[in-house]
Protein backbone atom coordinates (compact mmCIF):
# COMPACT_ATOMS: atom_id res chain seq x y z
CA UNK A 1 0.00 0.00 0.00
CA UNK A 2 1.15 3.13 -0.49
CA UNK A 3 -0.02 6.97 -0.41
CA UNK A 4 0.37 9.64 -2.88
CA UNK A 5 -0.80 13.38 -3.01
CA UNK A 6 -2.61 14.92 -6.29
CA UNK A 7 -4.59 17.80 -7.18
CA UNK A 8 -7.54 16.75 -8.63
CA UNK A 9 -11.07 18.16 -9.00
CA UNK A 10 -13.64 17.09 -6.33
CA UNK A 11 -16.62 14.80 -7.65
CA UNK A 12 -18.07 15.97 -4.39
CA UNK A 13 -17.21 19.43 -3.81
CA UNK A 14 -16.54 19.96 -7.81
CA UNK A 15 -13.08 22.27 -6.46
CA UNK A 16 -10.13 21.60 -7.22
CA UNK A 17 -8.13 20.78 -4.47
CA UNK A 18 -5.18 18.26 -3.05
CA UNK A 19 -6.18 14.55 -2.63
CA UNK A 20 -5.00 11.90 -0.82
CA UNK A 21 -4.78 8.89 -3.09
CA UNK A 22 -4.37 5.03 -1.39
CA UNK A 23 -2.98 2.43 -3.73
CA UNK A 24 -3.65 -1.20 -2.88
CA UNK A 25 -0.83 -2.58 -4.75
CA UNK A 26 -0.63 -0.70 -8.42
CA UNK A 27 -4.52 -0.10 -7.68
CA UNK A 28 -6.03 3.66 -6.53
CA UNK A 29 -8.26 2.07 -4.21
CA UNK A 30 -9.38 5.41 -2.27
CA UNK A 31 -9.15 9.10 -2.94
CA UNK A 32 -9.70 11.39 -0.34
CA UNK A 33 -10.31 14.95 -0.81
CA UNK A 34 -8.17 17.20 1.64
CA UNK A 35 -10.84 20.09 0.62
CA UNK A 36 -14.89 18.55 1.40
CA UNK A 37 -13.00 15.62 3.26
CA UNK A 38 -15.49 13.56 0.69
CA UNK A 39 -14.01 9.57 0.23
CA UNK A 40 -14.51 7.97 -2.75
CA UNK A 41 -13.34 3.90 -2.68
CA UNK A 42 -12.66 1.84 -5.86
CA UNK A 43 -13.31 -1.74 -5.55
CA UNK A 44 -10.53 -2.75 -6.85
CA UNK A 45 -10.81 -6.74 -5.20
CA UNK A 46 -11.16 -8.42 -8.68
CA UNK A 47 -7.70 -7.23 -9.62
CA UNK A 48 -6.32 -6.97 -6.95
CA UNK A 49 -5.05 -10.99 -6.26
CA UNK A 50 -3.73 -11.66 -10.00
CA UNK A 51 -1.56 -8.61 -9.83
CA UNK A 52 -0.81 -10.64 -6.23
CA UNK A 53 0.13 -12.87 -7.84
CA UNK A 54 2.10 -11.55 -10.74
CA UNK A 55 4.20 -9.67 -8.04
CA UNK A 56 4.80 -12.26 -6.05
CA UNK A 57 6.25 -14.47 -8.82
CA UNK A 58 7.93 -11.85 -10.29
CA UNK A 59 9.70 -10.99 -6.74
CA UNK A 60 12.70 -13.19 -7.38
CA UNK A 61 14.12 -11.41 -10.41
CA UNK A 62 13.35 -8.62 -8.70
CA UNK A 63 15.48 -9.15 -6.31
CA UNK A 64 18.60 -11.00 -8.67
CA UNK A 65 18.47 -7.68 -10.36
CA UNK A 66 18.84 -5.82 -7.57
CA UNK A 67 21.70 -7.75 -6.85
CA UNK A 68 23.32 -6.90 -9.41
CA UNK A 69 22.95 -3.54 -9.97
CA UNK A 70 23.66 -2.68 -6.18
CA UNK A 71 24.42 -5.52 -4.17
CA UNK A 72 25.63 -2.86 -1.15
CA UNK A 73 22.00 -1.18 -1.17
CA UNK A 74 20.17 -4.34 -1.43
CA UNK A 75 21.88 -6.18 1.36
CA UNK A 76 21.38 -2.89 4.07
CA UNK A 77 17.64 -2.60 2.81
CA UNK A 78 16.58 -6.40 2.69
CA UNK A 79 16.84 -6.69 6.66
CA UNK A 80 14.53 -4.22 7.50
CA UNK A 81 11.63 -4.46 4.34
CA UNK A 82 12.02 -8.17 5.54
CA UNK A 83 10.84 -7.37 9.00
CA UNK A 84 8.23 -4.64 7.89
CA UNK A 85 6.83 -6.36 5.09
CA UNK A 86 4.10 -8.36 6.80
CA UNK A 87 2.49 -5.29 8.12
CA UNK A 88 2.42 -3.58 4.98
CA UNK A 89 0.83 -6.58 3.61
CA UNK A 90 -1.89 -6.44 6.10
CA UNK A 91 -2.31 -2.62 5.31
CA UNK A 92 -2.81 -3.54 2.16
CA UNK A 93 -5.31 -6.27 2.17
CA UNK A 94 -7.51 -3.80 4.70
CA UNK A 95 -7.12 -1.39 1.54
CA UNK A 96 -8.39 -3.69 -0.19
CA UNK A 97 -11.31 -4.98 2.05
CA UNK A 98 -12.42 -1.53 2.50
CA UNK A 99 -12.86 -0.96 -0.80
CA UNK A 100 -14.62 -3.72 -1.81
CA UNK A 101 -16.86 -2.91 1.48
CA UNK A 102 -17.44 0.39 -0.15
CA UNK A 103 -16.43 1.91 3.40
Amino acid sequence: MSVQESFLRCTACDQEAEHVVVYAGRFVSEIQCAGCGAVTRLDVSEDYLPDLRQRISSKPGRLIRRLRSDPTELATSLPVRTLSKPRRMVEEFRTVWRSRRGG
